[in-house]
């Protein structure tokens, strides 16, 4: 695309929508969350196994953004907090698993994960995506 059009095209639409979604998802934490509610995670405590320097004034901030951004819902079950992901959340299971085939298809030299176990993981998010 010549640099013309894309003039054209940044004055005729005031906003961009690839800027709104990663204003949706630029949070420090975002992804993972996102990540660990695919994997079925729900609970405040969960979010912050594995990560040392997520806090939780940090991880409240994060789920509230969230929340505010249409991506989860929180709600009290039996005196207990959980989240969950929302239609627009849950919408991001493609972004997701482009994300996997990215990391996967640039391993080169097998660094990270041998033949076997790029074919497991890429059936195992199909399915934990709900992309089967």
């Amino acid at each position: 695309m010549d640099a013309k059009k894309i003039k054209y095209y940044e004055k005729k639409y005031e906003r961009n929508p690839v800027e709104d979604a990663i204003k949706d998802i630029s949070n420090k934490w975002t992804l993972h969350i996102l990540r660990d509610l695919f994997l079925g995670k729900t609970h405040f405590n969960e979010f912050q196994t594995n990560r040392k320097t997520l806090d939780n004034k940090a991880l409240t901030r994060c789920l509230k953004t969230m929340e505010q951004n249409g991506l989860i819902t929180k709600s009290m079950d039996e005196n207990e907090i959980t989240y969950h992901l929302t239609e627009k959340g849950h919408s991001l299971n493609k972004v997701f698993y482009e994300l996997l085939l990215f990391a996967l298809n640039n391993d080169k030299n097998n660094e990270h994960y041998n033949d076997y176990e790029k074919e497991e993981l890429k059936e195992m998010y199909l399915e934990i995506l709900d992309l089967k």
